[in-house]
């Protein structure tokens, strides 16, 4: 692969001795490695990458760990440069992910992604971004030190146990999402006679009580699921709190689908239409309260069937698990900026 002059090489289980005593050397100069520490540092090296001249300008590596956050196990990624490029810093991130995923194999032990620890106050306030595209990883969080953690999940690494039928996400991307004509997805604008409709429900249903709470909930209906022929059947409603592992104001929702109708992918339908809505006011300027919405799913019995880092096609990504317990995944919308370190005294 070539970045401007360089071509970047796997080096991977392939460091013969005159490429070991390249490194070693790279090593000792730009990272200021003693020789014994640069040794121990050779197992883990994936890539390297070579200028016009055949002269090594990076050599990346990596380190088993479960940092927290995510508090799974990861590749702990690093990048030694001859100058700093952030091109080929990024390059040569996606180099090595792609060979560390190759090694993957979701129903093995091992580290389930590659995590970059970044205690650089100046790179930290230079990309405050939630999402880094050009590697692909996310912001899952900051240490008790303040660096943060920014994670890319391997292709099917699971958030937690799952079961022999859980889903893989190339079956879920595979799979027909869609609902029957018969329903509908309606934004919620606060119409009186859909809000009744949505308290009837609740109230057939004994959804939520007591009433007092039901009729203040009403007031975050953000989507409805109408049918057309009995009316609304499907409702989620939305309200912000802080996620105290990513320090940022997030949107959460509830989703409720009646029971006469839960055969169906109307959940999925209004997750996806829920967070296309959120996004577009965010967009839009409409409403910045919060830069995201987080999921958090209680059922045991679905957390083990769709128990996958990933989650497509709602685009959802596992960053580490709440208080209690349950994993959180996060959709950070475009723009969306995470909070900078505090400065120290």
């Amino acid at each position: 692969m070539s970045t401007g002059g360089m071509t970047i090489e796997i080096a991977r289980g392939a460091l013969d001795g005159e490429l070991s005593d390249q490194v070693l050397g790279f090593l000792s100069k730009h990272d200021a490695l003693e020789e014994q520490a640069a040794r121990e540092r050779l197992p883990e090296v994936v890539c390297v990458a070579r200028d016009d001249s055949g002269a090594l300008t990076a050599v990346s590596s990596v380190s088993a760990g479960s940092p927290k956050p995510p508090g799974r196990p990861v590749w702990a990624y690093r990048c030694s440069l001859a100058d700093d490029s952030a091109e080929l810093r990024q390059r040569m991130f996606r180099e090595s992910f792609d060979a560390l995923e190759k090694e993957f194999d979701p129903d093995r032990p091992g580290p389930l992604g590659v995590a970059l620890l970044i205690s650089d106050a100046t790179e930290i306030a230079q990309r405050p971004e939630a999402i880094w595209p050009e590697e692909g990883v996310i912001f899952a969080g900051a240490q008790p030190d303040g660096a943060h953690v920014r994670v890319r999940w391997f292709w099917d690494a699971p958030a937690e146990p799952g079961l022999p039928n859980s889903i893989r996400l190339d079956q879920a991307l595979a799979m027909d999402w869609s609902i029957d004509e018969r329903y509908r997805v309606e934004p919620f604008d606060g119409d009186a006679e859909v809000a009744k409709e949505i308290l009837a429900m609740w109230a057939r249903e004994s959804a939520v009580r007591p009433e007092a709470e039901a009729r203040r909930r009403v007031n975050e209906a953000i989507n409805v699921v109408r049918d057309r022929d009995t009316g609304v059947v499907a409702v989620s409603t939305a309200f912000v709190k802080r996620n105290p592992q990513l320090d940022m104001d997030l949107w959460y929702f509830r989703t409720f689908v009646s029971s006469a109708h839960r055969n169906t992918h109307i959940a999925t339908q209004l997750t996806m239409h829920n967070r296309d809505l959120l996004e577009q006011r965010f967009q839009s300027g409409e409403d910045t309260r919060a830069a995201g919405v987080a999921f958090e799913l209680e059922n045991p019995g679905m957390r083990k069937y769709i128990n996958t880092a990933i989650w497509q096609p709602v685009d959802f990504i596992y960053i580490g698990d709440n208080d209690r317990g349950v994993p959180v995944r996060v959709h950070y919308f475009p723009g969306a900026r995470v909070p900078l370190p505090a400065a120290r005294s």
